[in-house]
């Protein structure tokens, strides 16, 4: 993997992976330099906005009105690039958990007005990780599996498998749900015969959420499996680079499970060093 490092001031985040232009390296090392409470939320809920939805930065506006450096902080998140918007996010969301309690659950509401409906699948997974980073996921603790073939999952945890990939099959490998069904079929038929599997079906939000609650239940050796099995199937349906929407709600479900990312999605991100 290519490693690069990017001098555009004193300090700038080490990053590896695809290259960036100038500009974003600029915007990188302006927004390393946001430290405030108010900065890094204005950050993160610049983040959540999306071209094809207006609405939310009318929300977005209201919601950081007091904040004076909040436009100049949204221009520079807007010169990220597919690339780099997702490990900012987790970088971000990793500096807001050490606020205060009141500052973080203040996010989560603004971050619940800048994501209200219409939405987009890709919303789930990000309001998931929001929770998760700030403490607000069930705090059980995986089981270790007595069976030596971790391949093998039980009934309940295929059926968690099927409906989390449902979600997914909205995004991945791409937009076109012609190949996201295809894709789930491929995934699926990892544990299951094609007459096994559960036909595809978009699940809701509960159910989204009771099965990522049973996946990371699963085994620290199962969850990877998974996350593998994801990101293969992607590869076979659509070889060649990920789609960014794809890549991300992949790269958002490895962090959801606690799991490394395979090295076909890692490489399509330029990671950037904590500090």
């Amino acid at each position: 993997m290519l490693e690069t490092r990017i001098m555009t001031g004193k300090v700038t985040p080490a990053l590896s992976g695809p290259a960036v232009g100038e500009a974003e390296a600029e915007a990188m090392d302006r927004l390393d330099r946001v430290r405030g409470i108010g900065g890094m939320k204005a950050a993160l809920l610049a983040l959540l906005l999306s071209p094809a939805l207006p609405r939310r930065l009318r929300v977005w506006r209201e919601e950081t009105a007091p904040m004076p450096e909040a436009e100049e902080v949204r221009a520079d998140v807007e010169r990220l690039g597919p690339t780099t918007r997702l490990p900012w996010f987790e970088l971000l969301l990793a500096r807001m958990g050490a606020s205060p309690l009141q500052e973080r659950q203040a996010l989560l509401r603004s971050a619940r007005r800048v994501l209200g409906p219409p939405g987009q699948p890709i919303d789930r997974l990000l309001w998931l990780a929001m929770r998760r980073q700030f403490g607000e996921h069930p705090d059980a603790k995986a089981h270790v599996t007595p069976d030596p073939d971790v391949s093998r999952l039980t009934i309940a945890e295929v059926l968690h498998v099927a409906h989390f990939s449902a979600h997914l099959a909205r995004m991945v490998p791409s937009e076109d749900p012609t190949h996201g069904q295809a894709w789930y079929q491929v995934v699926m038929s990892r544990w299951l015969k094609p007459a096994e599997t559960p036909p595809w079906q978009r699940p809701d939000v509960d159910a989204l959420v009771h099965a990522l609650n049973g996946l990371q239940l699963m085994s620290w050796m199962q969850r990877p499996q998974v996350v593998r099995t994801w990101v293969a199937a992607a590869k076979q349906i659509t070889p060649g680079p990920l789609d960014p929407v794809a890549a991300d709600a992949l790269r958002l479900s490895s962090l959801l499970l606690d799991s490394p990312m395979p090295p076909d999605l890692a490489r399509q991100y330029a990671e950037v060093d904590p500090d």
